[in-house]
């Protein structure tokens, strides 16, 4: 069997787990892998350096079509290791190198790239229908062709002359040389040794990040933390309040004298589109004495916001807005008693309400970007709360 992997390598000193997952999320905003994650390793032969090894998670997929994916994923106008660069900057770490390679020996694939502040520089070989290629790219040059070997009556040989020939303009190569150490085999070792996982999340759902969400939310509108904050949220339909919720209602502002109706109007997330309030005590109290919401509130679910229409097409209730029993999904449970996948999950609905009053760089609008394609793709599919 053939040696394939992607990756991106990093300084954990410079590069977070948050960084990662995040970065990884951002460039699969489209893509329709349910379980995507990273293996990570340190990268013994380079002290100093780790790497992640990325799967999509898709169950049963062959070695070269996860390859495939892979390639297409790296090679993306938006590809992992820029993402991952843009959010360890965001994170304090302008100063950051990040690393990406695509790589199998079972043909001539060998493509890396480096990302730095400067722009990005790439080295590949690519075998494909049209023969073999090579280039390079830098922030100011670039150029690609396709190899040539002496044709010799023997296959071996002419094997060997193509590999020699395309092995100064290897991916590995390129790696080698920035790292000072021989890339391949420090890789390898890395990838059977890889065992900590990272979940790719575009935010992370549990209590302490939901809060730091609320915050983000709260700066910008202008809000303050906490402000009219009611007691903790009681239990609905017997479906006692998530921890991730409690930390929302906690931290949220919820008596804005600027705003006292709390409406966040002409949203479209998935299937979020309309006007939302988040729900007050007296509106938990009315959803546990009615029968229709304790009929769906006893699958686990726990409701966090109402969803009206908007202003300009006639605003009804189009439903209520409810934590699915992962405490991170969020679903619609609409008048008619139906339940539907919402789209986003309750972190990336709060980071998309904080994107969407702002003013937006480069990298917060590829997340919201991320976030909508997100959204879109889990209510097309059916998936993402359970």
């Amino acid at each position: 069997m053939a040696t394939s992997f992607a990756a991106v390598l990093f300084r954990p000193t410079e590069v977070s787990d948050r960084a990662l997952a995040q970065g990884f999320a951002v460039a699969l905003g489209g893509f329709d892998v349910p379980a995507p994650r990273l293996l990570v390793a340190p990268l013994r032969a380079v002290p100093g350096w780790s790497v992640a090894f990325y799967a999509s998670g898709a169950k049963g997929i062959a070695q070269e079509d996860e390859l495939e994916h892979a390639c297409e994923l790296f090679e993306e106008e938006l590809p992992p290791g820029l993402a991952v660069l843009d959010a360890a900057t965001a994170e304090g770490h302008p100063e950051a190198v990040v690393y990406a390679i695509t790589y199998t020996d079972g043909r001539l694939h060998d493509d890396a790239f480096r990302f730095d502040a400067q722009g990005v520089s790439r080295h590949f070989v690519h075998d494909d229908d049209e023969g073999v290629t090579v280039g390079f790219e830098a922030p100011d040059a670039g150029e690609s062709h396709e190899l040539d070997a002496p044709a010799t009556e023997d296959d071996e040989a002419e094997m060997r002359a193509l590999d020699a020939a395309a092995r100064p303009h290897r991916g590995s190569t390129y790696l080698s040389q920035q790292l000072g150490a021989p890339a391949i085999p420090a890789l390898v070792g890395a990838l059977f040794e890889a065992d900590r996982r990272i979940v790719i999340r575009l935010v992370e759902p549990d209590a302490t990040s939901i809060e730091a969400e609320v915050g983000r939310l709260n700066r910008a509108l202008g809000r303050v933390n906490g402000r009219g904050a009611p007691p903790s949220p009681a239990a609905v339909g017997g479906v006692a309040p998530p921890a991730a919720y409690a930390a929302f209602v906690s931290a949220y502002d919820w008596a804005d004298p600027a705003d006292p109706q709390d409406l966040y109007r002409e949203l479209a997330i998935g299937a979020v589109e309309g006007t939302l309030r988040f729900l007050r005590p007296e509106d938990l109290a009315a959803l546990d004495a009615d029968a229709g919401f304790r009929k769906a509130a006893s699958s686990g679910l726990y409701p966090i916001a109402r969803l009206m229409g908007s202003a300009l097409g006639g605003g009804g209730t189009k439903g209520i807005l409810a934590l699915a029993r992962d405490a991170e999904g969020l679903v619609l449970v609409k008048p008619s008693g139906g339940i539907v996948v919402a789209g986003p999950t309750f972190g990336e609905l709060l980071r998309y309400l904080a994107l969407g009053w702002s003013k937006r760089n480069e990298a917060e609008e590829d997340m919201i970007g991320a976030l909508m394609l997100r959204a879109r793709l889990r209510v097309e599919k059916g998936y993402g709360a359970s």
